[in-house]
């Protein structure tokens, strides 16, 4: 019986309950079939701008995957096993859910989430590359898991191996806490002014949700932005009107993350002309 109280989730017994439909089952055909190639890493994008910056590092979008991710960008005749990009799927952490759910049963150890973020902090600007250290739980899919808390944290030795990468790189950068929130329209003054006088430093969509699933089933994650808009910096909300800085920006923290899950690959950075879908909005 579901309790007429407002707890959340509803039902008070939710985290020891049974799962009606479990990922081994809806990716049972992938499991077996020994054609399809499952990287030891993945990173998660969700821009469809990241399809011009992969193209030009030497991946190759192949089909015949999980909805609703569907494709996988490998890189052609550099161990393909070793590192993967799953992108384009959607953002939120619902959608991102199924995508960590699915290839985490299918046996992928590392993961990096790799997007887009707004900033609440004046002095952080488009562009700008963000490490994230942990997550408020602002979102519903990460209560669905475990009992409700304030944050949630990505894998530390991961997040330690990105913060060094981008040192080494001379990339600079800001790390703090993300907001992570699923409401987009919804994210008032009040709550932005007040995270951003604890020291939150951006807001996004995913973090919260995909750092708690990694805890539950037992694998690494680490995420790391790329501004694409302010909330607080002008006297409304404000996104990037540069498209070239973000794609910039999107190009480093790809090639950081190439680097960290792939030391022995050879990544290199091309530069990208402008693309199609570059005039679509910063959420894209």
């Amino acid at each position: 019986m579901i309790s007429p109280e407002a707890t959340f989730p509803n039902q008070p017994m939710k985290h020891q309950g049974t799962a009606l439909i479990r990922p081994e089952v809806v990716v049972r055909d992938l499991l077996s079939n020994s054609d399809v190639i499952i990287p030891e890493c993945v990173i998660m994008g969700y821009s469809t701008r990241l399809h011009a910056l992969l193209a030009a590092r030497g991946f190759t979008n192949v089909p015949g995957y999980s909805a609703p991710w569907r494709s996988m960008w490998l890189q052609n005749g550099i161990d393909a096993a070793r590192v993967g990009v799953v992108e384009g799927f959607g953002i939120g952490a619902p959608g991102a859910a199924i995508v960590i759910e699915e290839l985490a049963t299918l046996g992928v150890r590392r993961f990096i989430s790799l997007g887009l973020a707004g900033a609440l902090p004046n002095e952080v600007g488009f562009g700008d590359v963000v490490l994230c250290t942990s997550a408020i739980r602002d979102e519903g899919v990460s209560h669905h898991y475990v009992p409700t808390a304030r944050y949630a944290y990505p894998s530390a030795g991961l997040t330690d191996e990105l913060r060094q990468a981008l040192v080494n790189e001379g990339t600079t950068f800001t790390e703090g806490l993300t907001w992570t929130l699923d409401a987009v329209y919804r994210e008032t003054v009040e709550e932005a002014l007040a995270y951003r006088q604890e020291g939150v430093v951006t807001v996004e969509m995913e973090a919260a949700a995909l750092f708690t699933i990694a805890e539950v089933r037992g694998v690494e994650i680490a995420s790391i932005f790329t501004v694409s808009d302010h909330l607080l910096a002008a006297s409304e909300w404000s996104a990037a009107h540069d498209m070239e800085v973000l794609t910039d920006g999107l190009a480093r923290i790809l090639d950081v993350s190439l680097k960290v899950l792939s030391p022995e690959g050879k990544f290199d950075a091309h530069p990208v002309s402008k693309s199609s879908d570059e005039t679509n909005g910063p959420f894209s």
